[in-house]
């Protein structure tokens, strides 16, 4: 049933522009480019890892994805998408989480940590409820955690089972008001991505046709296969970028959109001012609903500075530092008047994009990892996946 209204929503997503393969442009050079094989399913099949399972289950949910945001299942576009799933998930719709019991309780030590003596008694009083109809308590329901879902569900049934009435102790009802705020126990739920891509929920929640959804039905979407993918997909290839390598889109897919193209403007502007910059693709700073905050970065301070030297208002450089997120910052004055300065100074063309310095730190990691180690694994995979063409 998902997959027929998958097949049958519109998804209305800008142009892109780039890659050939990934983005389908027109070149309006006078010698026209190769035409790029189009792959019916069983060609797509074909590009799937030889060991999983229902390889061409996978193979025409990846094909309906492409077709739902317009682009055709060519071999280029085809193995991006495989190869951040084999990243991501390594084919599972809903990835198995080791070890997640106890990183959910070190979690959950954590949140509560500000409340001092009353950390404990606060979290087992949480835990120790349980959802309507249900045989087990929350805690018991942690020791049995496999999978994101399972861990998904059981924080949505948390913050359910106490929205109208918070639990009947002082512990947590006092945890519940330093914490979170009167309605805010859905914050404690830790999933802000999910399914086989790791799609943001916020992300999928933005999709044309989606605002009127529930964020449990979102959720569950991104749970199945078809919609894991579906979102995964937009998310990676439906947004305009002039990359000559598709690195810079994986790491953009871990990093957030134009990343890598924001953090070779941060690294323009270091060169141009001789202020040394964190070149993290951010020119403003961002809260977890992914809204610009007000706050001065360091790179905004720096934007400033230059500004002043090319007769940019700092009015003008915030409204166009408002844009880093979509294909409109390239049009601003802020943008045209740094690389000009840049490719003055050097008499070169500026650089478009350079791989952002991120650092991940995840339970779910063995260990500290970057962007940019993100970006080169999901590219091996990709070339893995060319080689089967």
């Amino acid at each position: 049933m998902l997959r027929k209204r998958l097949i049958v929503a519109t998804l209305l997503f800008g142009s892109l522009c780039g890659l050939s393969g990934l983005t389908g442009c027109v070149s309006h050079s006078e010698t026209p480019e190769p035409t790029i094989p189009v792959l019916d399913e069983s060609a797509v099949t074909r590009h799937m890892p030889p060991s999983i399972k229902d390889r061409e289950g996978w193979a025409e949910d990846i094909t309906a994805a492409l077709r739902l945001i317009e682009r055709e299942p060519t071999a280029e576009r085809v193995c991006a998408v495989v190869a951040v799933i084999q990243q991501e998930s390594g084919f599972q719709k809903d990835p198995v989480v080791a070890n997640l019991p106890d990183i959910v309780r070190k979690g959950l030590e954590k949140k509560f940590e500000k409340l001092g003596i009353l950390k404990t008694p606060a979290i087992y009083a949480l835990l120790s409820g349980q959802a309507p109809g249900s045989k087990l308590t929350f805690a018991q329901r942690v020791d049995a955690l496999k999978s994101e879902r399972d861990l998904d569900r059981l924080f949505r049934d948390i913050a359910e089972t106490y929205r109208e009435k918070m639990p009947g102790t002082f512990a947590v009802a006092s945890a519940m008001s330093v914490l979170l705020g009167k309605g805010a126990l859905k914050d404690l739920n830790p999933v802000t991505t999910a399914g086989s891509m790791q799609v943001k929920v916020s992300f999928a929640k933005s999709v044309k046709g989606n605002s009127d959804l529930s964020d449990t039905a979102i959720r569950e979407q991104l749970y199945t296969r078809a919609g894991g993918i579906r979102y995964g997909t937009a998310r990676l290839i439906a947004y305009p970028a002039q990359y000559d390598d598709i690195l810079y889109r994986f790491a953009d897919y871990n990093a957030g959109l134009y990343t890598s193209r924001n953090a070779a403007f941060q690294a323009q502007l270091s060169d141009l001012t001789g202020e040394p910059l964190t070149l993290d693709g951010d020119l403003l700073a961002y809260g977890d609903d992914g809204e610009a905050k007000d706050f001065e970065t360091e790179s905004l301070r720096t934007l400033f500075s230059f500004g002043a030297t090319q007769d940019i208002s700092s009015w003008t450089i915030h409204r166009d530092a408002k844009k880093e997120k979509s294909e409109e910052f390239e049009e601003t004055a802020t943008w045209k008047e740094l690389r000009a300065a840049w490719e003055k100074k050097n008499g070169r063309k500026a650089p478009y994009a350079q791989i952002p310095n991120v650092k991940l730190n995840s339970p779910k990691l063995s260990k500290t990892r970057s962007t940019s180690w993100f970006a080169n694994s999901v590219k091996q995979h990709y070339q893995e996946c060319r080689a089967r063409d």
